[in-house]
């Protein structure tokens, strides 16, 4: 299923940077991915049906995993690209966000493509 979803850049939580860092979600998603992801995710802000849309798809799932006493959640990710860096959309089990699509990729996005928070971008899911 090819979708092309346009939304605006934003502001993330900062949590993004510290799931990507922790070894077995890093570990899961350059096993199950195939890249090593950005410790962090491009928060992007489209409409909520837009998200109900795109996780209809076919989905890879990261496992969630227990650690000392506390439960981390998992994900379901669907492959996307953002103008030629491909990396993955990832719908976090846990998560405060209703209209938000997080992206992940082996690189800073901001940086590589040259965006900052409130820039139309679009995010291409395959």
């Amino acid at each position: 299923m090819g979708m092309a979803i346009e939304g605006v850049v934003s502001k993330g939580l900062g949590e993004g940077a510290f799931f990507m860092s922790m070894p077995h979600y890093k570990n899961e998603i350059k096993s199950k991915l195939g890249f090593d992801a950005y410790p962090g995710t491009l928060n992007i802000k489209v409409t909520e049906d837009k998200i109900s849309e795109a996780k209809k798809s076919k989905s890879i799932r990261i496992e969630g995993y227990a650690s000392n006493g506390k439960t981390f959640a998992g994900a379901n990710c669907h492959f996307a690209k953002i103008k030629d860096i491909s990396g993955a959309v990832i719908f976090p089990d846990l998560t405060g966000h209703k209209d938000v699509l997080e992206f992940i990729a082996p690189v800073h996005v901001k940086s590589a493509l040259k965006i900052k928070d409130g820039d139309k971008i679009m995010v291409n899911l395959k």
